[in-house]
């Protein structure tokens, strides 16, 4: 009987073969696809940390201007506003920062770039007592020779009520904010209450009276916050989306028709401004200004960003 051997080429045998072939794949996809999740996995948590670490350091960013910025408003206010005293608290606020950070396994630092800008601080002699804005005259300048201004707020406690308002009758009868640039040319708000609405109009040299925002009069005090570009009452706010401050920095202030309102104003100007000189307009030092370098630092991240913080400052 003759000897057979198996065909080595068999379909038994191809069979076989596709079946190891098949099972190394397998084998090499999966370990592909683990080393890809790992990677990926890897680069989430890479990514959440460093987006966890920004968070941290824009929080940081914003709690120290806001500090900067309550500290500055509150030595204006009450403490006569020496430069030297804000300079001294910054400089002992950087500790505070750097030990709160260190309790989060970070770096923080806040330190002052440079000295405080001195300025001044306009309001009335009897800052909190509302008064006509008649004097020294029905329409009177405020401060000349401005450089930088900031912070400028009027609180109304009454306003004249026109009915039928004409272009005429605003620009002669409604208490106005006038912003002098003897280069860009002047631009006036005029405030004034229609149907139980306080009403802001701009007009310009060259355009009469228009509309740029109102709102409901409400009860009690109206603030128009001028370098703010807002309205607000007891009950609401307002956003002037048009804008009320103007576009090139004034080079003087002047109330029209003072005699339309009563009410109290607030105004920080830089130090070589000229304020009016009356004895109805207190005239303090006051800080304008202080620059702040802030940063942040992890494991994952490294943020440094100087900030200027002056409160107020037109948007």
């Amino acid at each position: 009987m003759a000897d057979v051997s198996p065909d080595s080429d068999s379909p038994t045998d191809r069979g076989q073969l596709l079946l190891v072939t098949a099972l190394a794949l397998a084998v090499l996809l999966v370990t592909v696809a683990l080393l890809l999740n790992t990677a990926i996995f890897t680069e989430n948590v890479a990514t959440r940390e460093t987006t966890a670490d920004g968070r941290a350091a824009i929080e940081l960013r914003g709690e120290a201007v806001t500090a900067v910025d309550d500290l500055i408003e509150t030595e204006n206010r009450v403490g006569g506003g020496d430069p030297g005293d804000v300079e001294s608290a910054v400089d002992a606020m950087g500790p505070l920062v750097d030990r709160e950070r260190a309790r989060h396994g970070t770096i923080g630092n806040l330190s002052r770039n440079g000295s405080a800008t001195p300025g001044r601080l306009l309001r009335w002699t009897n800052p909190d007592t509302a008064r006509p804005f008649d004097d020294p005259g029905a329409s009177w300048r405020l401060v000349d020779s401005l450089a930088e201004s900031r912070a400028f707020t009027v609180e109304l406690t009454d306003v004249r009520s026109l009915t039928d308002p004409s272009g005429t009758v605003i620009e002669n009868q409604a208490f106005g904010v006038r912003f002098v640039n003897d280069t860009a040319g002047n631009r006036t708000l005029y405030l004034y209450e229609d149907g139980g609405r306080l009403i802001v109009e701009r007009a310009t040299e060259t355009t009469p009276p228009s509309q740029q925002c109102a709102i409901d009069a409400g009860s009690g005090t109206m603030t128009v916050d001028l370098s703010g570009d807002r309205l607000s009452t007891t009950e609401t706010t307002v956003d002037c989306y048009r804008g009320l401050w103007p576009d090139d920095s004034p080079d003087a202030i002047e109330f029209r028709n003072g005699d339309a309102a009563d009410g109290t104003f607030s105004l920080t100007v830089d130090d070589g401004a000229v304020p009016i000189a009356d004895p109805d307009v207190r005239d303090d030092p006051a800080v304008y200004a202080v620059t702040v370098d802030i940063s942040y630092t992890s494991q994952d991240l490294a943020f440094e960003t100087t900030v200027r913080v002056a409160p107020g400052e037109p948007r």
